[in-house]
């Protein structure tokens, strides 16, 4: 029989389930979707949350080196597992398991099918697009449509295994999250959409839809409304003794100035942190207004978790405790704020509590914290460009994040989820975009728009997206579960137009003693900005760390050059080339120069001596083949600058020179070209020199 079981249960299901193997129906499943106590349940050893998704598979890891290869690939749109026929595999999973949530940016006609535990009758055969369609009409509280993402939040439970195919012309971008219960779990295959399936995926689909308000009811709970004014850097404090959980938490800024700045300067300077059973360092500390997944300022929004209604922010998430909680508002503003806070608690029974996973969330922006942060930095790290959300050990589940940019100009989010769980070394979840992450498309189209949802919103955007901008995405159903650790990152990689940009996170989940809050509380100074403009272009994550100049370094953009042959000589920015890297993310560049003709560049020597000049040039597919000569002195060989993408040479040495103090000259003629090279409109002998290092020569 499938059926709901009540709120109250699904706790006792989890500490029970986490020491033996649990059995569950259909009912049971669907019962995750709704169920914000579940996620304070201990994690069940052997359970894992993963996304099978088309991203672009040339990303890679070389076990041999540790080291990841093309880790910045984008062509995410039409990967798959493997081919069957012209049929392409997308999910691929063995044992007792479900698939949550399916997403695409762009289904059509070619069908999906999916095919439960060796079945060869696809429990669902039909187009993609129809498939979407169906389940946004039948049930419009799971399924939906944010900004061209088709979401469908329907779990197709299996107990053996689950294969998902699409046909030809099935679309592009897919997402499946799936969880894989431990190996002796018994689940109640998914039987298709028969009347008692569709009326629980009904009564869920009522439920999810119900966003704003307490999910809450049937218990007696315990609410405390209080007034707090808190003097220029001090704290006030709420604390409750003994066993229970925090399950609704209401704040409304008081006497907020009309001015929208003034307002988003407060919100940062206002913050918020919990404590549990006396523990010193908070599980929970960040900004008043990233503490409720938007920033900056007051947006209106609501998930079923948390939002912002009428001025007033809320979440439902549910915060067990075993010995008292303490939450503390800081005020590090030169002026005194006041905040009516509310509280509803619970009471819970000890053994319970003391079993339950603890609430935890912190805020942060480019915390590099476990990790080397050398290997994060464009281009020249093996990671880039993963930027990290959380970073925490031990055992627990991530339950979801909230994502501040604060930037000008274009488009800020190309780039992919990745989440690694209990050390390995290739991510379980890697996805497609920013933006499907969240659970919209294409970036949308403008005029862009904010959208609430059961499980994801953006809670800011200008209609232009030339400013800030608000998302977050709170995993109900598929929150990820581990058991030694957990790695989440988003790649940070906005597009060029898109400067000056930061990216600030506030992450959410769950942990017992051995996963705490990694992370210190921000200074004050680090976390208010001023309003972004075109002139703070230079400003960017520290991933993005330009290579300065060197010790005797002299760039190639700030030489003099004396005279071409022909063509045009101009500074290129080299930022948004993947392959190789320029110092100062720049070079000198000629183009449309013909054979036989030269360029001469003069160089600066500070003092006289023998002396090594080491030189870095540029390749590309139509660079030419060329001689090179020191103040008329050849040096006898060719350098052939072709190559099939954009990329550097590294340093080669030109060897020693007898140099005095003063100008010099280097002279590259161009003598040919590769017989691979591909001429472009600049030609088919362009030229580029990143820098002149001049070195002491060795005795």
């Amino acid at each position: 029989m499938i059926a709901f079981r009540p709120f109250s249960a699904l706790l006792m299901v989890g500490l029970v389930a986490s020491s033996r193997a649990e059995t569950l129906s259909y009912g049971q499943v669907v019962d995750r979707l709704t169920s914000l106590e579940r996620l304070a349940s201990p994690v069940i050893l052997g359970e894992r949350t993963g996304a099978s998704t088309s991203h672009d598979r040339g990303s890679a890891y070389d076990a041999a080196s540790g080291t990841y290869r093309n880790w910045s690939a984008n062509d995410d749109g039409l990967g798959f597992i493997r081919k069957e026929g012209s049929d392409q595999v997308m999910v691929d999973l063995e044992g007792p398991g479900v698939l949550w949530r399916v997403w695409s940016a762009k289904p059509e006609q070619g069908h999906i099918r999916i095919f439960l535990d060796g079945s060869t009758t696809p429990v669902v055969d039909k187009s993609f697009r129809s498939f979407s369609d169906d389940l946004e009409k039948e049930y419009p509280g799971l399924a939906m449509t944010l900004s061209r993402g088709r979401n469908e939040f329907v779990p197709i439970p299996f107990a053996k295994s689950c294969k998902v195919v699409m046909s030809e012309g099935w679309g592009a971008y897919f997402h499946a999250t799936h969880t894989q219960f431990s190996k002796d779990t018994k689940v109640e295959t998914f039987a298709g959409f028969t009347p008692e399936v569709a009326a629980v995926l009904k009564k869920a689909s009522e439920a999810w839809s119900k966003t704003g308000s307490s999910p809450y009811s049937g218990e007696k709970a315990s609410k405390k409304v209080e007034t707090l004014e808190i003097a220029p850097g001090k704290t006030r404090e709420i604390t409750r003794a003994g066993a229970g959980a925090l399950r609704v938490l209401k704040v409304k800024p008081l006497g907020l100035p009309d001015d929208h700045i003034k307002q988003e300067d407060i919100l940062r300077e206002l913050t918020l942190s919990i404590s549990w059973d006396g523990e010193k360092k908070p599980s929970v500390w960040a900004p008043l207004g990233d503490f409720f997944a938007t920033s900056p300022g007051m947006n209106s929004f609501e998930t079923r978790p948390m939002g912002c209604v009428d001025g007033e922010f809320y979440s439902y998430f549910y915060m067990p405790f075993s010995d008292g909680m303490r939450l503390v508002i800081g005020n590090d503003g030169d002026a005194s704020r006041k905040v009516a806070i509310e509280l509803e608690t619970v009471s819970v029974d000890a053994a319970v509590a003391g079993k339950s996973l603890r609430f935890r969330a912190a805020w942060h922006g480019d915390d590099f914290t476990g990790l080397d942060s050398k290997r994060f930095v464009y281009k020249r790290g093996d990671r880039w460009p993963d930027w990290p959300l959380l970073v925490v050990n031990g055992r627990g589940r991530y339950v979801g994040m909230s994502e501040h940019v604060w930037k000008f100009g274009g488009w800020w989010g190309e780039g992919d989820e990745k989440f690694f769980v209990d050390g390995e070394a290739f991510p379980s979840t890697i996805g497609t975009g920013s933006e499907d992450y969240i659970g919209y498309a294409w970036a949308a189209d403008p005029p862009f728009i904010t959208f609430n949802s059961p499980s994801a919103s953006v809670s800011r955007i200008n209609p232009d997206a030339q400013q800030d901008t608000s998302v977050c995405r709170f995993h109900l159903c598929d929150d990820v579960p581990f058991e030694k650790g957990f790695q989440g990152f988003m790649e940070v990689m906005p597009n060029r137009d898109c400067r000056p940009a930061i990216y600030e996170a506030c992450v959410y989940w769950y942990g017992d003693s051995s996963s705490a809050n990694p992370y210190a509380a921000v200074p004050i100074a680090q976390r208010r900005h001023l309003r972004p403009s075109r002139e703070m272009s230079h400003v960017l994550p520290s991933t993005f760390e330009i290579i300065k100049p060197g010790p005797g370094l002299i760039e190639g953009e700030s030489m003099n050059v004396l005279r071409t042959g022909s063509g045009r000589h101009w500074v290129q920015d080299m930022g948004g080339f993947p392959d190789g890297t320029w110092s100062g993310d720049a070079h000198l560049i000629w183009t449309e120069g013909k054979a036989g003709d030269e360029i001469e560049i003069e160089f600066p020597v500070g003092k006289s001596g023998r002396q090594e000049l080491v030189v870095a040039f540029s390749k590309a597919p139509d660079y030419g083949v060329f001689t090179i000569s020191v103040d008329g002195q050849p040096l006898g060989k060719e350098f052939d600058f072709f190559d099939d993408k954009v990329t550097s040479t590294g340093e080669i040495s030109l060897g020693d020179f007898n140099l005095t103090a003063g100008k010099h000259v280097l002279t590259a003629k161009a003598v040919g070209r590769n017989p691979k090279s591909r001429p472009g409109a600049t030609g088919a002998h362009v030229f580029g020199l990143d820098y002149v290092r001049i070195k002491e020569a060795k005795q």
